[in-house]
Formats: structure tokens, sequence, C-alpha cells
């Protein structure tokens, strides 16, 4: 098990985010996020990655709990037990959110350098590999502005890798890229799925949940509603909301 969720719930002031979220997330899992917009998944992702923090129920990466219950109360760990765990688990924005002012290469070695996971050097030779494996060789001295969108999303990729997390979540990595830019992300996600990373997908594409993942968590009125294999909530959908859901997206093609 990489990630233990138990009845997690988030609000902002009266309004109900989610509530009572659990699952488990397995090494290798590819795990889907479904639901319409304002289901709280972005937030969910967020919480996951210690940049939310719940309102009640725990968080537990590997053997390490990011938050717990304790007497009705949630719990986060200390400054540096939240630094380890936060290494474990890597977000790749829906915006990117590379540094505009940092090149290319300098974007995906400021963790590492920042954090001194690993020396100079190997911090370097990790960045010369990331930068080959997501086929961005040429551009190190780039700056996120002189890319495309799918460049900075690979760039954003490469950065959440070169920490070497146990598990990657991705919120909606192609909703802001051109239609042509979207294939060639969901090809490096596919990739990352086949060399056997563990990750926690929210995504709108059909395709990749039916090809890719393992398990689609479906959400709706802030809570989980269905759990399943892709083949399941495809075929047989138990919840009616699921199948709503689906016939829609897939009336418009998503």
């Amino acid at each position: 098990m990489v990630l233990k969720v138990e009845n997690l719930s988030k609000s902002f002031g009266k309004t109900k985010v989610f509530q009572d979220v659990s699952f488990t997330v397995d090494k290798g899992d590819i795990v889907c996020i479904k639901g319409k917009s304002g289901e709280g998944k972005t937030t969910l992702l967020r919480c996951l990655n210690n940049l939310e923090t719940a309102d009640n129920g725990s968080i537990q990466i590997n053997d390490l709990y990011m938050c717990k219950e304790i007497d009705g109360h949630i719990q986060y760990a200390s400054k540096n037990e939240m630094q380890t765990i936060r290494q474990e688990i890597g977000l790749v924005f829906q915006s990117f959110n590379l540094f505009p002012h940092m090149s290319v290469k300098e974007n995906i070695m400021e963790a590492p350098l920042f954090l001194k996971k690993m020396s100079a050097e190997d911090i370097k030779k990790r960045a010369d590999e990331l930068l080959e494996q997501l086929e961005l060789q040429g551009k190190e001295q780039s700056y996120p502005c002189q890319l495309s969108g799918g460049q900075k999303q690979r760039v954003a990729i490469a950065r959440a890798l070169s920490m070497e997390p146990q598990a990657l979540l991705f919120d909606e990595p192609t909703s802001a890229l051109d239609p042509e830019m979207v294939e060639e992300v969901m090809s490096v996600i596919k990739d990352l799925a086949l060399s056997g990373m563990t990750m926690i997908v929210v995504t709108h594409e059909m395709q990749f949940a039916r090809d890719v993942a393992n398990r689609v968590v479906f959400m709706d009125g802030g809570v989980i509603i269905e759990d399943s294999a892709p083949e399941n909530i495809f075929t047989y959908p138990k919840n009616k909301r699921t199948q709503e859901f689906l016939k829609k997206s897939l009336s418009h093609n998503f």
C-alpha cells in the first residue's frame, strides 16, 4: 500500500467540498478520479499533497501519517516529518506552475537542490535523464515562455519526477492544452503507467480511464459513489448518477 485515505472531509466555510472520502492505492495502481466539475477532485489532490488542510480524517503515505484524527481532532505531522512525507507524493498541476524566471533544467533541479536530497552532481545527472525520458533534449536552457503547452506540461512532469516520489498526482493534466497537444501529454502519462509508476489522475479523458487505469473512482455530491475496475464502471455502472454522467460525457465525445 502506498496511500490510504480514511474518512477525509474538507469544507470552505459552510460549503462542504467533500466528506468521508476513503480509498487505498497500492503500488503500481493507476486510479482515475472522475465526476462533474465542482465535486472537490482538485481540492482532494491538494489535501493529499498538503497544499490544503483537511478538516477530518487521515492520510497515510507508506507507513507515515500526513494527518490523522485523534479524539475528534485532526493532527498533522511535524514540519520535519511533513517534509519527508511530501517527497513521497508529487503533484502535476493543471496550469503547469513552472517558475517563469528559471530555465527548463533549473525548474527540474530546484526542488532536489532546495531539499538537498541528493548531491548536486547526482541531481544534474537525474535532470539530464529526465530531459531525455520526456523528450526535452535541446530545451534545457529554454524558459517556460518559449515552450508549447505540451512541452510545459512535460517539464512539470519531469519536475515532479525529479524528487523520485512513490506516487504522482495529476490534476486535469490536459485541460489547459490545445487539442493537438493532448495526445502528446497523455502518451507520456501512459509510458509512466507502463513503467509501474503509481498514479492518481483527475481527468475527463474517457479513453485514458478505459485503457490505462486499473481503477475508476467516481465522485458525486462530494462523496465517492463508485470505486471499481474501468470495465465495471463503463459497462455496468451501479449508481444512477454515474450512469447519467457517463451518458452525457460519452455523447460529448469526452
